[in-house]
């Protein structure tokens, strides 16, 4: 499935999460044909987000997080189809992706938990919310780059290096 030039692994269609803000979807929309893309960096729109909207706004937000379910790896396809080593990156993506899915499995569970933690605490959304950025920002590379967090997306060239310590026991039949 293809999510403003990115494309995901799970059938949530993230343009439709509450979770992202409205500076965040307009960015995304702003996508240009040419295959490029503007990176975003989904942590500094978040933090933004928290930091602006209403109280009733972020509930909105911790409704959609029980809703949806965990997050989805997402990758500019652009960032494969130009690689040098095309094959390789996909291979690598996919391997990837398999260790991010479960990753996130876990975190939604752990953000799920924060979320029943806090709201039985009496805890306003803001403050449930930046619990779950730090939550996030506690995860691993992989994770960061799967959802654009801090990083650079899962295919970008400057995360090659990353990647390729993530899939280490992928084996480059195609080399």
């Amino acid at each position: 499935m293809y999510v403003n030039n990115y494309t995901a692994t799970n059938y949530v269609n993230r343009a439709s999460n509450t979770t992202v803000d409205s500076a965040e979807r307009a960015a995304n929309s702003q996508v240009h044909n040419s295959g490029s893309a503007p990176e975003v960096d989904n942590r500094d729109s978040y933090v933004k987000y928290i930091n602006s909207a209403s109280e009733e706004q972020l509930a909105g937000s911790i409704d959609a997080i029980k809703k949806y379910g965990p997050p989805v790896a997402m990758f500019r396809m652009s960032d494969i189809v130009n690689a040098a080593n095309q094959d390789e990156m996909h291979g690598r993506i996919g391997r990837a992706i398999d260790h991010f899915d479960v990753e996130a499995q876990q975190y939604h569970t752990q953000e799920l938990a924060i979320i029943n933690e806090g709201e039985q605490a009496g805890k306003s959304s803001k403050e449930i919310l930046q619990e779950i950025v730090a939550l996030r920002d506690q995860q691993s590379e992989l994770f960061k780059m799967g959802t654009n967090w801090g990083s650079k997306g899962l295919a970008h060239p400057d995360n090659y290096e990353k990647l390729v310590a993530a899939t280490p026991n992928y084996v480059n039949v195609y080399a």
